[in-house]
């Protein structure tokens, strides 16, 4: 009777869980390229989708273009076009009114200068129309930035002069109503940062030259969000003090974080810090009119996190209204290390290292999940017998962790999922949150394994064997978990470290690859 409930039981939840998401998948087809990797995927509102992918080539895989490509609701190839690379760097991608909307970077080397571009093109045809929306060379540098010393900037190399990556960063807003372009050059003295402010019309509403008074080394920007009611920029990031870049100093926390609020009235910041907990960086969003910063903080030692935090900020007057700090659950705690209460209180006690951030995500009632991976690197040399030395090295994607808070940032649950993958051609996940759920898409391999005390681990699998799972922790924290696509029914293996994510959540988007043969694989839930 029992076996038969069971059966029963576990019918039913295949079918409940089968149920969650509808799989569609494009026809196969070969790539010129055979090095291609997903960079945007966006919906045209009536269920048709375009990709872009950068694709590579050469000794050292340098830019070459893009495979901009145009499917309707099943994933039946529309329109497509090879978008060659003439300097030209898509920073960012939008679709509205039927028209594609490409935000490029170019540095013309031989005019010593940079531009910004908007290239617009109707679906149906994909022939693309541009618009200049800045340009810098050494005559109106200054008139942009305020100093001189951005002039060597196009003299040599503008490359060299960009701090980070952040050199012409376009951040979009969450209904496609404003386009900001951050630009962050080096300028030892002061950190400065102009950001451009548009419609997606293009029109320019606003320009501000962002100057701190800290040396560039001394300050870490952090992120930036844009408020989609009336293009209100927030940006947020870390100011080391007494002039070193060291966390502590004298056993006290050496920094504070400042968030800047700026439109076309001007321009506002507060500053906060915490005197004990160290929180290495933070990320900052705006959603439905809530500013939240949210980061990972250790109690003793940078690096070694002891939980996650949350700061609630007003966003009309960047009062801080609440602000949480929550210990990694002994959930969390039994997940990672078992129930030996020995090791989980060492553990909890030093910390846990080698989390990287991977995603934010806002649920319809205000709850915030967070999610990281256990990312190392390790480096080993060998020998052989005649004397001929070797060095490898070897990327450690392993464990999931996420955090879910409610709007208050109370702790609702925190669950660790066990993994170990190498190969940074199927490894890491993408992942969504979406009616109360969260979701994780994973490669691995056919067997899950079960260690004695009853937790899960999910394993390695090369490419030619990469099964696609899906893994779900739903409201009450519980974790369960379907194969969607078998290797032996796939020609190819899916790129879950690039997937895409619609703006509502509920539409993941997958690059499908093996050498040239390539597939779109879309899932809705």
């Amino acid at each position: 009777m029992k076996s038969k409930l069971l059966v029963i039981l576990l019918f039913v939840f295949s079918i409940s869980f089968g149920q969650e998401v509808k799989i569609t998948k494009s026809d196969i087809f070969k790539d010129k390229k055979k090095h291609s990797y997903l960079s945007f995927a966006l919906s045209d509102d009536n269920g048709g989708l375009v990709t872009i992918r950068s694709y590579r080539g050469g000794l050292f895989k340098k830019l070459k273009g893009y495979y901009i490509q145009y499917f309707d609701s099943n994933l039946n190839l529309i329109k497509e076009l090879d978008y060659k690379y003439e300097g030209n760097s898509i920073r960012n991608a939008f679709i509205k009114d039927g028209k594609l909307n490409l935000i490029e970077f170019e540095h013309i080397k031989k005019e010593d200068r940079i531009t910004m571009s908007a290239a617009t093109a109707n679906l149906n045809d994909l022939k693309f129309t541009k618009k200049e929306l800045l340009t810098f060379s050494d005559d109106n540098v200054k008139q942009y930035f305020g100093f001189a010393i951005l002039i060597p900037v196009f003299i040599t190399n503008g490359i060299n002069q960009a701090d980070g990556d952040h050199l012409g960063e376009v951040i979009i807003s969450k209904n496609k109503k404003y386009v900001a372009i951050n630009f962050d050059f080096k300028n030892k003295e002061k950190e400065s940062h102009k950001v451009f402010v548009f419609d997606t019309d293009f029109n320019k509403i606003y320009e501000k030259l962002i100057v701190k008074d800290i040396k560039d080394k001394l300050f870490s920007y952090n992120s930036v969000d844009i408020d989609d009611n009336d293009g209100t920029l927030y940006f947020l990031g870390k100011a080391y003090e007494n002039k070193s870049r060291r966390e502590k100093k004298k056993g006290k926390v050496n920094y504070h974080y400042e968030l800047n609020k700026i439109n076309k009235d001007g321009e506002t910041q507060v500053n906060f810090k915490t005197s004990e907990k160290l929180i290495n960086s933070m990320t900052l969003l705006f959603n439905d009119d809530k500013l939240t910063c949210v980061g990972f903080y250790a109690k003793k030692d940078v690096g070694r996190y002891h939980g996650v935090c949350l700061f609630d900020i007003d966003p009309k007057t960047l009062t801080i209204k609440n602000k949480k700090f929550n210990e990694f659950s002994d959930q969390f705690l039994s997940d990672k290390y078992g129930d030996r209460k020995g090791k989980k209180k060492r553990k909890k006690d030093k910390g846990i290292y080698n989390m990287d951030f991977k995603s934010l995500h806002v649920l319809s009632n205000g709850d915030v999940v967070v999610n990281a991976e256990e990312f190392f690197v390790t480096t080993y040399t060998t020998t052989n017998s005649s004397g001929f030395t070797n060095t490898r090295t070897r990327f450690h994607f392993n464990d999931i962790m996420s955090i879910r808070m409610d709007k208050e940032g109370n702790l609702k649950w925190a669950r660790n999922i066990n993994k170990a993958q190498t190969n940074p051609n199927n490894s890491s996940f993408t992942s969504t949150s979406i009616g109360g759920s969260s979701y994780f898409f994973i490669n691995c391999a056919d067997k899950i394994k079960k260690k004695k005390d009853g937790r899960l681990f999910f394993k390695q699998a090369t490419p030619k064997k990469s099964n696609l799972y899906m893994l779900k922790i739903d409201e009450s924290g519980e974790i369960s978990y379907k194969k969607l696509v078998d290797d032996k029914e796939s020609k190819v293996h899916y790129k879950v470290n690039q997937g895409e994510v619609s703006a509502n959540g509920a539409e993941i988007i997958l690059l499908g690859k093996k050498k040239k043969k390539t597939r779109i694989l879309k899932l809705e839930l």
